[in-house]
Protein backbone atom coordinates (compact mmCIF):
# COMPACT_ATOMS: atom_id res chain seq x y z
CA UNK A 1 0.00 0.00 0.00
CA UNK A 2 1.70 3.25 -1.43
CA UNK A 3 1.59 6.32 0.77
CA UNK A 4 -0.06 9.63 -0.50
CA UNK A 5 0.19 13.26 1.39
CA UNK A 6 -2.04 15.83 0.91
CA UNK A 7 -1.17 19.13 1.63
CA UNK A 8 -4.22 21.12 2.82
CA UNK A 9 -7.37 19.41 4.77
CA UNK A 10 -9.53 21.97 3.54
CA UNK A 11 -12.91 21.48 2.03
CA UNK A 12 -12.10 21.48 -1.36
CA UNK A 13 -9.11 19.04 -0.65
CA UNK A 14 -10.61 16.68 1.04
CA UNK A 15 -12.18 15.66 -2.15
CA UNK A 16 -8.89 13.92 -3.08
CA UNK A 17 -8.32 12.51 0.22
CA UNK A 18 -11.46 10.45 -0.19
CA UNK A 19 -10.76 9.56 -3.49
CA UNK A 20 -6.83 8.64 -2.56
CA UNK A 21 -8.47 6.03 0.18
CA UNK A 22 -11.12 4.78 -2.27
CA UNK A 23 -7.81 3.99 -4.50
CA UNK A 24 -6.25 2.11 -1.34
CA UNK A 25 -3.35 4.17 -0.84
CA UNK A 26 -2.80 5.45 2.83
CA UNK A 27 -3.75 9.14 3.19
CA UNK A 28 -1.65 11.46 5.12
CA UNK A 29 -3.45 14.61 5.08
CA UNK A 30 -1.17 18.08 6.48
CA UNK A 31 -3.15 20.72 7.82
CA UNK A 32 -2.56 23.81 10.56
CA UNK A 33 -6.44 23.36 11.48
CA UNK A 34 -7.24 20.75 13.68
CA UNK A 35 -10.16 20.73 12.88
CA UNK A 36 -9.51 20.36 9.09
CA UNK A 37 -12.69 18.36 6.72
CA UNK A 38 -9.54 16.62 4.97
CA UNK A 39 -8.77 14.77 8.33
CA UNK A 40 -12.05 13.14 7.86
CA UNK A 41 -10.27 10.73 5.77
CA UNK A 42 -7.06 10.93 6.55
CA UNK A 43 -5.17 7.65 7.98
CA UNK A 44 -2.63 10.14 9.65
CA UNK A 45 -2.17 13.80 10.27
CA UNK A 46 0.12 16.45 10.23
CA UNK A 47 -0.41 19.28 11.64
CA UNK A 48 1.34 21.69 9.85
CA UNK A 49 1.23 25.30 7.95
CA UNK A 50 0.16 24.49 4.21
CA UNK A 51 1.76 27.91 3.57
CA UNK A 52 4.84 27.07 5.84
CA UNK A 53 7.15 24.76 3.71
CA UNK A 54 9.98 24.55 6.12
CA UNK A 55 7.36 23.53 8.92
CA UNK A 56 5.80 21.15 6.57
CA UNK A 57 9.08 19.41 5.24
CA UNK A 58 10.12 18.95 8.87
CA UNK A 59 6.63 17.36 9.81
CA UNK A 60 6.52 14.78 6.66
CA UNK A 61 10.15 13.86 7.22
CA UNK A 62 10.14 12.62 10.97
CA UNK A 63 6.56 10.75 9.10
CA UNK A 64 8.57 9.45 6.42
CA UNK A 65 11.57 8.48 8.90
CA UNK A 66 10.15 6.85 12.28
CA UNK A 67 6.69 6.02 11.29
CA UNK A 68 5.80 5.41 7.46
CA UNK A 69 7.62 5.46 3.71
CA UNK A 70 5.42 8.83 1.79
CA UNK A 71 5.55 7.91 -1.71
CA UNK A 72 3.78 11.02 -3.25
CA UNK A 73 3.30 14.73 -2.23
CA UNK A 74 0.15 16.10 -3.74
CA UNK A 75 -1.04 19.95 -3.38
CA UNK A 76 -4.87 20.18 -3.79
CA UNK A 77 -6.62 23.85 -3.55
CA UNK A 78 -4.33 25.31 -1.90
CA UNK A 79 -1.44 27.70 -3.42
CA UNK A 80 1.20 25.62 -1.86
CA UNK A 81 3.73 24.46 -4.19
CA UNK A 82 7.00 25.71 -2.64
CA UNK A 83 5.20 23.51 0.60
CA UNK A 84 4.89 20.46 -1.98
CA UNK A 85 8.38 20.68 -4.10
CA UNK A 86 10.11 21.24 -0.51
CA UNK A 87 8.27 17.67 1.34
CA UNK A 88 9.59 16.07 -2.23
CA UNK A 89 13.07 17.47 -1.77
CA UNK A 90 13.52 17.00 1.63
CA UNK A 91 12.08 12.86 1.33
CA UNK A 92 13.60 12.78 -1.91
CA UNK A 93 10.95 11.31 -3.60
CA UNK A 94 9.70 12.59 -7.61
CA UNK A 95 7.85 16.16 -7.21
CA UNK A 96 8.50 19.78 -9.01
CA UNK A 97 11.45 21.17 -8.44
CA UNK A 98 11.71 24.08 -6.17
CA UNK A 99 12.64 26.11 -8.36
CA UNK A 100 9.83 25.74 -10.70
CA UNK A 101 7.64 25.95 -7.76
CA UNK A 102 9.12 29.49 -6.32
CA UNK A 103 8.63 30.61 -9.97
CA UNK A 104 5.50 29.70 -10.36
CA UNK A 105 4.36 31.48 -7.04
CA UNK A 106 6.23 34.96 -8.05
CA UNK A 107 4.13 36.28 -10.80
CA UNK A 108 6.65 39.29 -11.99
CA UNK A 109 9.26 35.88 -12.55
CA UNK A 110 6.66 33.68 -13.85
CA UNK A 111 5.55 36.56 -16.59
CA UNK A 112 9.44 37.41 -17.14
CA UNK A 113 10.34 33.55 -18.00
CA UNK A 114 7.07 32.70 -19.99
CA UNK A 115 7.48 36.01 -22.39
CA UNK A 116 11.30 35.38 -22.71
CA UNK A 117 10.24 31.93 -24.31
CA UNK A 118 7.64 33.08 -26.49
CA UNK A 119 4.57 32.24 -24.47
CA UNK A 120 1.90 34.94 -24.96
CA UNK A 121 1.75 37.19 -21.55
CA UNK A 122 -0.30 40.50 -21.23
CA UNK A 123 2.13 43.38 -21.12
CA UNK A 124 3.43 43.42 -17.73
CA UNK A 125 6.33 45.51 -15.17
CA UNK A 126 6.96 45.90 -11.76
CA UNK A 127 5.77 49.01 -10.17
CA UNK A 128 8.15 50.59 -7.26
CA UNK A 129 6.23 53.72 -5.23
CA UNK A 130 3.19 54.86 -5.92
CA UNK A 131 4.44 57.94 -7.24
CA UNK A 132 5.57 55.26 -10.21
CA UNK A 133 1.94 54.17 -10.64
CA UNK A 134 1.01 57.99 -11.64
CA UNK A 135 3.60 58.37 -14.02
CA UNK A 136 2.68 54.84 -15.46
CA UNK A 137 -1.08 55.57 -15.95
CA UNK A 138 -0.50 58.74 -17.01
CA UNK A 139 1.44 57.11 -19.84
CA UNK A 140 -0.49 54.15 -20.52
CA UNK A 141 -3.83 55.31 -19.12
CA UNK A 142 -5.79 52.99 -16.43
CA UNK A 143 -6.25 49.89 -19.00
CA UNK A 144 -4.50 48.27 -16.06
CA UNK A 145 -3.93 45.47 -13.36
CA UNK A 146 -2.74 46.21 -10.57
CA UNK A 147 -1.54 43.10 -8.38
CA UNK A 148 1.09 41.91 -5.37
CA UNK A 149 4.00 40.28 -7.09
CA UNK A 150 3.50 37.22 -4.65
CA UNK A 151 0.17 36.72 -3.27
CA UNK A 152 -2.01 34.10 -3.46
CA UNK A 153 -5.00 33.87 -6.25
CA UNK A 154 -7.12 37.52 -6.31
CA UNK A 155 -6.15 39.00 -2.96
CA UNK A 156 -5.05 42.41 -3.39
CA UNK A 157 -5.80 42.36 -7.65
CA UNK A 158 -7.60 45.03 -8.72
CA UNK A 159 -8.59 46.85 -12.08
CA UNK A 160 -7.14 50.43 -12.49
CA UNK A 161 -9.92 51.48 -14.25
CA UNK A 162 -12.40 51.23 -11.81
CA UNK A 163 -10.04 52.50 -8.89
CA UNK A 164 -10.39 56.25 -7.66
CA UNK A 165 -7.38 56.65 -5.19
CA UNK A 166 -4.15 55.32 -7.18
CA UNK A 167 -1.67 55.52 -4.20
CA UNK A 168 -4.35 53.56 -2.32
CA UNK A 169 -4.54 50.85 -4.66
CA UNK A 170 -0.75 50.58 -4.96
CA UNK A 171 -0.76 49.88 -0.82
CA UNK A 172 -3.67 47.76 -0.74
CA UNK A 173 -1.91 45.69 -3.04
CA UNK A 174 2.02 46.33 -1.57
CA UNK A 175 0.43 45.30 1.87
CA UNK A 176 -1.00 41.57 0.46
CA UNK A 177 2.77 41.30 -0.91
CA UNK A 178 5.17 38.97 1.42
CA UNK A 179 7.75 40.65 -0.05
CA UNK A 180 6.24 43.86 -0.71
CA UNK A 181 6.68 44.22 -4.34
CA UNK A 182 4.02 45.44 -6.38
CA UNK A 183 3.48 45.16 -10.61
CA UNK A 184 0.86 46.11 -13.26
CA UNK A 185 -0.01 44.44 -16.07
CA UNK A 186 -2.40 45.07 -19.08
CA UNK A 187 -6.17 44.25 -19.02
CA UNK A 188 -6.72 42.29 -21.98
CA UNK A 189 -10.70 42.10 -23.08
CA UNK A 190 -12.33 39.06 -23.55
CA UNK A 191 -13.48 35.50 -21.99
CA UNK A 192 -11.29 33.92 -19.10
CA UNK A 193 -11.28 30.65 -19.12
CA UNK A 194 -10.03 28.07 -16.40
CA UNK A 195 -7.90 24.94 -17.82
CA UNK A 196 -6.82 22.29 -15.77
CA UNK A 197 -4.19 19.49 -16.68
CA UNK A 198 -1.73 16.67 -15.88
CA UNK A 199 1.82 16.76 -17.62
CA UNK A 200 3.43 13.36 -18.15
CA UNK A 201 6.85 13.09 -19.35
CA UNK A 202 6.45 16.44 -20.75
CA UNK A 203 3.44 15.83 -22.99
CA UNK A 204 0.68 18.15 -21.46
CA UNK A 205 -2.78 16.62 -21.38
CA UNK A 206 -6.10 19.38 -20.35
CA UNK A 207 -9.17 17.55 -20.35
CA UNK A 208 -10.96 20.37 -18.40
CA UNK A 209 -11.78 23.91 -19.95
CA UNK A 210 -14.03 25.79 -17.96
CA UNK A 211 -15.70 29.26 -18.80
CA UNK A 212 -15.09 31.49 -16.09
CA UNK A 213 -17.99 33.72 -15.10
CA UNK A 214 -17.74 37.35 -14.01
CA UNK A 215 -21.38 38.39 -14.03
CA UNK A 216 -20.80 40.60 -11.13
CA UNK A 217 -17.73 42.25 -12.25
CA UNK A 218 -19.16 45.82 -12.35
CA UNK A 219 -21.17 45.46 -8.91
CA UNK A 220 -17.62 44.05 -7.27
CA UNK A 221 -15.38 46.82 -9.07
CA UNK A 222 -12.43 46.93 -8.83
CA UNK A 223 -12.17 43.39 -7.43
CA UNK A 224 -12.20 40.46 -9.82
CA UNK A 225 -14.69 38.59 -7.53
CA UNK A 226 -15.96 34.61 -9.70
CA UNK A 227 -19.28 33.15 -9.50
CA UNK A 228 -17.92 29.77 -11.03
CA UNK A 229 -17.97 28.54 -14.48
CA UNK A 230 -19.62 26.72 -16.96
CA UNK A 231 -18.32 23.45 -18.80
CA UNK A 232 -18.09 22.87 -21.51
CA UNK A 233 -16.27 25.71 -22.69
CA UNK A 234 -18.86 27.78 -25.49
CA UNK A 235 -15.08 28.80 -27.43
CA UNK A 236 -14.65 27.54 -30.77
CA UNK A 237 -12.90 24.58 -31.32
CA UNK A 238 -10.14 25.93 -32.87
CA UNK A 239 -9.52 28.46 -30.18
CA UNK A 240 -9.47 25.98 -27.94
CA UNK A 241 -6.94 23.97 -29.48
CA UNK A 242 -4.49 27.27 -29.00
CA UNK A 243 -5.37 27.16 -25.62
CA UNK A 244 -4.22 23.88 -24.78
CA UNK A 245 -0.96 24.49 -26.78
CA UNK A 246 -0.22 27.84 -24.95
CA UNK A 247 -0.73 26.07 -21.51
CA UNK A 248 1.72 23.32 -22.73
CA UNK A 249 4.03 25.75 -24.07
CA UNK A 250 4.08 27.61 -20.57
CA UNK A 251 4.28 24.34 -18.56
CA UNK A 252 7.43 23.49 -20.61
CA UNK A 253 8.70 27.22 -20.23
CA UNK A 254 8.74 26.83 -16.42
CA UNK A 255 10.14 23.59 -16.51
CA UNK A 256 7.24 21.72 -15.77
CA UNK A 257 7.58 17.84 -17.09
CA UNK A 258 5.48 15.91 -14.93
CA UNK A 259 2.70 17.57 -12.67
CA UNK A 260 0.19 19.47 -11.95
CA UNK A 261 -0.73 22.98 -13.87
CA UNK A 262 -3.94 25.01 -13.35
CA UNK A 263 -3.99 27.49 -16.20
CA UNK A 264 -6.14 31.26 -16.12
CA UNK A 265 -6.16 32.07 -19.75
CA UNK A 266 -8.08 35.09 -20.99
CA UNK A 267 -9.07 34.81 -24.96
CA UNK A 268 -8.17 38.28 -26.12
CA UNK A 269 -9.23 39.31 -30.47
CA UNK A 270 -9.51 35.51 -30.84
CA UNK A 271 -6.01 34.70 -29.36
CA UNK A 272 -5.28 33.27 -25.55
CA UNK A 273 -3.07 34.70 -23.15
CA UNK A 274 -1.82 33.41 -19.92
CA UNK A 275 -2.84 35.40 -16.67
CA UNK A 276 -1.48 33.01 -14.49
CA UNK A 277 -0.40 29.72 -14.58
CA UNK A 278 0.00 27.56 -10.85
CA UNK A 279 1.72 24.66 -10.31
CA UNK A 280 -1.23 22.78 -8.86
CA UNK A 281 -4.46 21.49 -8.60
CA UNK A 282 -7.29 23.80 -8.27
CA UNK A 283 -9.70 24.61 -6.10
CA UNK A 284 -13.20 25.27 -6.18
CA UNK A 285 -13.72 21.43 -7.27
CA UNK A 286 -12.72 21.87 -10.38
CA UNK A 287 -10.78 19.05 -10.82
CA UNK A 288 -12.65 16.74 -8.04
CA UNK A 289 -16.18 16.94 -9.38
CA UNK A 290 -16.56 19.40 -12.35
CA UNK A 291 -14.41 17.77 -15.15
CA UNK A 292 -15.21 14.43 -14.22
CA UNK A 293 -18.88 15.24 -14.26
CA UNK A 294 -17.78 17.04 -18.00
CA UNK A 295 -15.83 14.76 -19.39
CA UNK A 296 -16.04 11.43 -17.74
CA UNK A 297 -12.05 12.11 -16.76
CA UNK A 298 -11.19 10.77 -13.18
CA UNK A 299 -8.78 13.91 -13.05
CA UNK A 300 -8.13 13.90 -9.65
CA UNK A 301 -7.79 10.07 -9.26
CA UNK A 302 -4.92 10.50 -12.20
CA UNK A 303 -3.09 12.82 -10.58
CA UNK A 304 -2.97 11.10 -7.33
CA UNK A 305 -1.81 8.21 -9.30
CA UNK A 306 0.90 10.19 -11.11
CA UNK A 307 2.14 12.08 -7.63
CA UNK A 308 3.13 8.64 -6.32
CA UNK A 309 4.77 7.00 -9.06
CA UNK A 310 1.65 4.61 -10.56
CA UNK A 311 0.60 4.26 -14.18
CA UNK A 312 -1.72 6.31 -16.04
CA UNK A 313 -2.75 5.73 -19.51
CA UNK A 314 -2.96 9.34 -21.87
CA UNK A 315 -6.16 7.59 -23.04
CA UNK A 316 -7.57 8.09 -19.57
CA UNK A 317 -7.31 11.75 -19.75
CA UNK A 318 -8.92 11.87 -22.66
CA UNK A 319 -12.33 13.37 -22.22
CA UNK A 320 -15.47 10.76 -23.06
CA UNK A 321 -18.30 12.74 -22.85
CA UNK A 322 -19.38 16.46 -22.35
CA UNK A 323 -22.24 17.07 -20.26
CA UNK A 324 -22.97 20.50 -19.44
CA UNK A 325 -21.63 21.43 -15.48
CA UNK A 326 -22.83 24.69 -14.46
CA UNK A 327 -20.91 26.23 -10.49
CA UNK A 328 -22.49 29.26 -9.15
CA UNK A 329 -21.51 30.35 -5.76
CA UNK A 330 -24.00 31.94 -2.88
CA UNK A 331 -23.56 35.43 -2.31
CA UNK A 332 -25.18 36.68 1.17
CA UNK A 333 -25.33 39.98 2.69
CA UNK A 334 -22.17 41.01 4.64
CA UNK A 335 -22.38 40.59 8.91
CA UNK A 336 -22.58 37.77 10.83
CA UNK A 337 -24.51 34.40 9.73
CA UNK A 338 -27.42 33.96 12.26
CA UNK A 339 -29.03 30.61 10.50
CA UNK A 340 -28.53 28.24 7.55
CA UNK A 341 -31.83 26.79 5.66
CA UNK A 342 -33.03 25.22 2.19
CA UNK A 343 -29.98 23.05 1.74
CA UNK A 344 -31.73 20.21 1.84
CA UNK A 345 -34.80 21.63 -0.35
CA UNK A 346 -31.42 22.67 -3.15
CA UNK A 347 -30.22 19.11 -3.11
CA UNK A 348 -33.47 17.84 -4.48
CA UNK A 349 -33.57 19.93 -7.44
CA UNK A 350 -33.67 17.92 -10.61
CA UNK A 351 -30.04 18.27 -12.07
CA UNK A 352 -28.33 19.51 -8.56
CA UNK A 353 -24.85 16.96 -8.81
CA UNK A 354 -23.93 18.68 -5.41
CA UNK A 355 -24.82 21.80 -2.61
CA UNK A 356 -22.02 22.33 -0.21
CA UNK A 357 -22.80 25.00 2.19
CA UNK A 358 -19.18 26.29 3.95
CA UNK A 359 -21.24 28.97 6.17
CA UNK A 360 -22.16 28.24 9.65
CA UNK A 361 -24.23 30.21 12.26
CA UNK A 362 -21.70 32.92 13.90
CA UNK A 363 -19.37 33.22 10.80
CA UNK A 364 -18.39 36.77 9.27
CA UNK A 365 -19.40 37.64 5.40
CA UNK A 366 -17.18 40.07 4.75
CA UNK A 367 -17.95 42.86 2.24
CA UNK A 368 -17.06 41.80 -1.19
CA UNK A 369 -13.25 42.38 -1.85
CA UNK A 370 -10.32 40.63 -3.31
CA UNK A 371 -11.41 37.59 -1.70
CA UNK A 372 -15.14 36.06 -2.98
CA UNK A 373 -17.27 36.34 -0.24
CA UNK A 374 -18.86 32.96 -0.88
CA UNK A 375 -20.87 31.04 1.92
CA UNK A 376 -21.88 28.16 -0.47
CA UNK A 377 -21.68 26.43 -3.73
CA UNK A 378 -24.32 24.28 -6.39
CA UNK A 379 -23.27 22.15 -9.13
CA UNK A 380 -26.04 21.34 -11.70
CA UNK A 381 -25.95 19.52 -14.87
CA UNK A 382 -28.29 18.92 -17.25
CA UNK A 383 -29.41 17.70 -21.14
CA UNK A 384 -28.05 21.36 -22.52
CA UNK A 385 -26.41 24.00 -20.76
CA UNK A 386 -29.54 26.24 -20.30
CA UNK A 387 -31.27 23.43 -18.34
CA UNK A 388 -28.35 22.96 -15.89
CA UNK A 389 -28.00 26.83 -15.43
CA UNK A 390 -31.89 27.18 -14.42
CA UNK A 391 -31.29 23.76 -11.67
CA UNK A 392 -28.39 26.12 -10.04
CA UNK A 393 -29.97 29.31 -10.10
CA UNK A 394 -33.27 27.21 -8.63
CA UNK A 395 -30.83 25.46 -6.11
CA UNK A 396 -29.39 28.96 -4.95
CA UNK A 397 -32.78 30.38 -4.52
CA UNK A 398 -33.43 27.67 -2.23
CA UNK A 399 -30.78 28.89 0.26
CA UNK A 400 -31.63 31.33 2.75
CA UNK A 401 -28.24 32.37 4.11
CA UNK A 402 -29.53 35.04 7.19
CA UNK A 403 -26.84 37.52 8.20
CA UNK A 404 -26.87 40.44 10.53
Amino acid sequence: MKTVLIISGGIEAADAARRAKAFGYYVVVSDRDPEAPGFEYADSRLIADVYGPDETAAAAERFHRKIRKIDGVLCVAADAPVTAASVAERLGIAGLPRATAELACDKLAMKTRLSSCGVKVPGFMAVETPQALQRLVVQHGRNLVIKPVDSRGSRGVQRLGQVRDLDHAFVFARDHSPTGRVMVEQYLEGPQVSTESIVMGGTCFTPGLSDRNYEHLERYAPFFIENGGDLPSHLPAETQDKIKALVAQAAHAMGIENGTVKGDIVVHKGEPYVIELAARLSGGFFCTREIPLNTGVDFIGAAIRLCVGDPVAPEELEPKQQTPVIQRYAFPAPGTVQRVTGADEARGIPGISDVIVTAKPGDIIPHAGDKRPSAAMVLATGASREQALKAANDALSCLRIETA
